[in-house]
């Protein structure tokens, strides 16, 4: 069992590698063509181009991980049920699933390493690439703008615009937020501007016309204003001047590890406790008052009247609720973030279980079908994994099982295709199934050489 166990595992070792080399290279096309376009259209230098690149590796590794697992157990044990050797082994007494354990084992390894690499690696890649763009952005102002995509600009404001022209650094349908606290402030629209920088001064100028500036009232939340311009100008102190790297941007939830993730919830649940105190005092002290009235015993301030205390308690409630509903909201985005650190990385067990009974029946040990099935596998896994992201940031699933869904669903049904194999249960409807999703693959090189 040893000289089978090491074989077995052996067999695993070069279609992880092609598997991880060829999604590591279809997660960067993209990326390559935006550095590419920094570097040779947009003069920021090249080294710092390289250090993007390099920093964007780790949230792609993340991903390229499980997936490259999941080819590779899809390749092996295709190839070992292909070459009869499985059908070998059962036959001189060897359960399947003695075949399957120790890449299972070897699996858990991969999880634990890539936790750890998630856990405290990706963080500090993720903010430096952040610093970096943010630096980028401070030299080249049009560097990191483009069509279509929100842009984080220093100074807490964000960009969105439908075209611009690099040349002569205009823009057109400019939409932009100020954001503080993590809550918008401002929104300004205007339909075209110029965004220059100066050296000299030291400051990122954005020059706006006909637009228009929409906020609510920090002090009164029921109270919203709308200012129209014909001309607008934005001045930003953004440290502009030669390429110098900072440390000025702020931690968002994916810059940061699970313990200053936990420090994070745990700030804005005090948040959260502090404005519903306030609240709750603001009512007793009202309604104290009322009693006190209707007594005799109280009087109210001067220049005050019943209806217009009941106007400020209102509002100091109303502003107080938004500061909690920002801040639930903020408690749901953070714990999606906190739980999809274990999830990703558990998924390398989950294609385990799902990779072998596949490969087995698949019967095929080419590299290009594992690398298809799997695609297939993780896109479905990954569509799972946003979705639920998405419906725990707005708070209709809870975080964990957002986040924990795909995990489940697949898990359960690779634990079931597993002890279905070892056990060789005849499901014929449930083979067919299998059978038609594991030969699309193969028919699309069937179709070309035919043609």
């Amino acid at each position: 069992m040893r000289i089978l166990t090491r074989y077995v595992l052996r067999s695993h070792i070069a279609p992880a590698i092609a598997g991880l080399a060829l999604f590591y290279f279809v997660l960067s096309m993209d990326f390559i063509v935006d550095y590419l376009n920094l570097f040779l259209t947009k003069g920021v230098p090249g080294l710092a181009v390289l250090e993007a690149f390099a920093l964007s590796l780790a949230w792609m590794t993340v991903l390229a991980v499980p997936m490259a697992v999941m080819v590779a157990v899809l390749t092996s044990f295709g190839r070992l049920s292909g070459d009869n050797e499985i059908t070998a082994a059962k036959a001189n007494g060897v359960n399947v699933w003695s075949l399957v354990f120790p890449v299972a084992v070897a699996a858990a390894v991969a999880t634990a390493v890539l936790f750890y690499f998630g856990n405290h690696v990706l963080p500090a890649a993720n903010f430096r690439l952040k610093t970096l763009l943010v630096d980028i952005h401070r030299v080249r102002p049009l560097a990191t703008v483009e069509p279509g995509i929100l842009t984080e600009l220093p100074g807490g404001y964000t960009i969105v615009v439908d075209q611009l022209d690099p040349r002569t650094s205009e823009i057109f349908q400019v939409r932009i937020h100020k954001i503080e606290g993590g809550e918008p402030l401002q929104t300004i629209v205007a339909r075209r501007g110029v965004i220059s920088s100066s050296q000299t001064e030291n400051v990122l100028r954005m020059e706006l016309f006909d637009g228009e500036i929409h906020e609510i009232d920090p002090e009164d939340p029921t109270r919203y204003n709308r200012l129209l311009f014909d001309r607008h100008v934005i001045n930003i102190d953004a440290g502009i001047g030669n390429f110098v790297r900072g440390e000025g941007a702020r931690r968002g939830d994916r810059e940061m590890s699970m313990e200053e993730l936990r420090g994070e919830i745990a700030e804005q649940t005090v948040k959260i406790d502090g404005s519903r105190e306030k609240q709750k005092a603001a009512v007793d002290g009202y309604l104290a008052g009322l009693l006190d009235l209707a007594d005799g015993t109280g009087e109210l301030p001067e220049g005050t009247t019943v209806g217009s205390e009941r106007e400020r308690v209102t509002r100091e409630v109303v502003s107080e609720s938004r500061q909690v509903r920002g801040a639930l909201k903020r408690v749901r985005q953070l714990n999606v973030e906190y739980h999809k650190k274990y999830s990703i990385p558990f998924s390398c067990i989950v294609f385990v279980l799902l990779g072998a009974p596949l490969g087995i029946r698949s019967k095929r040990g080419g590299v290009g079908m594992g690398a298809g099935i799997g695609i297939l596998f993780f896109l479905v896994y990954y569509l799972f994994l946003i979705g639920g992201e998405q419906l725990g940031d707005r708070g209709i699933v809870s975080p964990p099982l957002a986040m924990w869904a795909p995990n489940i669903l697949f898990g359960g049904l690779g634990v079931f295709l597993t002890l279905a194999t070892c056990r060789e249960w005849r499901m014929r409807p449930l083979t067919r199934v299998l059978d038609f999703l594991l030969r699309l693959p193969a028919k699309a090189p069937e179709t070309e050489e035919a043609a």
